[in-house]
């Protein structure tokens, strides 16, 4: 008899099973959102947009949405990745953005609440499914100006919230020295204005010399600058994903002219599970604390969780109680918008299980509307942010005027 060991017992379930991540790309219009998306998985995944809106594009073009993308990919010793992408097509293209930034928040704390939820039920899912987003790549703009106010503001509210990546795009319109010069004025900001960002840590105590010279490495990158490229072109004799010049070809993944392979390879193979760690130990930790510092579950999720939890008794002391299996239906192809991203999938069952449907439909109701009322909050919070301010402003005024009739009458 063979004896197998358990690191390739864990390995082969690992195989079969795969790895489910999930990351979110957020970025302006004409930012290369879509480009970078495509490059990342090597395969056409999102259609490009075009680069910037114009003033006669109709307003519901413009709309900012949330967009999922579930992409099935492969490394090089076969484990499969469950990559899940959300996209932010539409972002900072209004004169108000902060519809965009609740929009966001929201759902990344909607994806904490659900794991929050599920965790206080008595009967758990077995096939609950974590929808965690374990980083985000924020798109930065060439200017050679550091961050714009539209950057500061969004990064600020993400801020402790998700693995945070600070990404020049675009970079071969910049020159080597132009890129040195926006990466230091982009870690400027990000420091004068607290935003906490992953910055690949590292304990000098406890890690290996390999991970304390990797991460050290990959933290003098920061913020990564990157190429991206929808076609593949034949040069000296092998396909490679390029740009195309005048002049000749930009090879996307040559690490001299571009951070894109080294992003990749971590985002995908090297700190992925590192990333997932982060999240689940040090993120969401922080939020779950938060929420529970109030003596229990926030109101929303306690109604909902006393839902469950009667209905889950009701049917086990029937003796009927069947536990729901979530399937998905009519998935999209690859590739193809799905809409805004709907905060978990709704079950479907037999007539057999007609109750526990209707439950778990009302259930997803009651998540919805945790949802937008949390929206109206976070707006009702920022208006009466403006008024104070204003009301801060018009006591300077005044004050200002007094000061000035005093030194007139001097």
């Amino acid at each position: 008899m063979v004896a197998v060991s358990s690191a390739a017992l864990r390995k082969r379930k690992t195989l079969k099973k795969g790895i489910q991540f999930t990351l979110m790309v957020v970025g302006q219009s004409g930012s290369g959102r879509s480009t970078f998306i495509n490059s990342l998985c090597g395969q056409q995944v999102v259609d490009p947009s075009s680069s910037i809106p114009l003033p006669t594009d109709s307003s519901e073009e413009r709309d900012f949405h949330l967009r999922e993308e579930n992409v099935e990919l492969e490394d090089n010793e076969g484990v499969k990745i469950s990559l899940s992408i959300i996209d932010t097509p539409g972002f900072g293209d209004s004169l108000d953005n902060t519809s965009n930034f609740n929009i966001i928040t929201d759902y990344l704390k909607h994806q904490y609440d659900e794991i929050l939820l599920e965790e206080s039920r008595v009967r758990r899912n077995p096939r609950f499914k974590d929808s965690r987003v374990h980083a985000i790549i924020y798109f930065i703009n060439p200017t050679g100006h550091g961050l714009k106010e539209l950057d500061i503001e969004l990064l600020r509210k993400l801020s402790g919230l998700v693995n945070i990546f600070p990404v020049i795009s675009k970079s071969d319109s910049l020159t080597q020295e132009e890129i040195i010069l926006n990466k230091k004025l982009i870690l400027e900001d990000l420091k004068y204005h607290q935003i906490e960002y992953y910055d690949f840590p590292y304990d000098l105590e406890n890690d290996d010399n390999e991970t304390i010279d990797t991460n050290s490495y990959l933290r003098s990158l920061l913020p990564f600058s990157v190429v991206g490229s929808n076609q593949v072109f034949e040069i000296d004799g092998e396909l490679v994903r390029a740009r195309k010049y005048p002049w000749g070809y930009i090879n996307i993944e040559d690490h001299e002219l571009s951070d894109f392979v080294i992003l990749r390879n971590l985002l995908l193979i090297s700190h992925l599970q590192d990333l997932k760690d982060f999240t689940h130990e040090i993120l969401y930790e922080k939020y779950r604390t938060e929420a529970l510092s109030g003596g229990g579950l926030p109101d929303h999720l306690t109604n909902q969780l006393n839902s469950s939890n009667n209905s889950v008794k009701s049917h086990y002391n029937n003796n009927d109680y069947k536990s729901p299996i979530i399937k998905q239906e009519n998935q999209s192809e690859l590739g193809s918008p799905v809409g805004f991203v709907s905060p978990s999938p709704i079950p479907t069952h037999n007539n057999d299980t007609y109750l526990a449907r209707e439950e778990q439909i009302r259930l997803e109701e009651e998540r919805l509307k945790a949802f937008e009322e949390r929206v109206q909050r976070d707006l009702l919070q920022k208006k009466q942010e403006l008024l104070e301010r204003e009301r801060e402003l018009r006591e300077i005024e005044e004050r200002l005027e007094k000061e000035s009739l005093l030194k007139n009458e001097n």
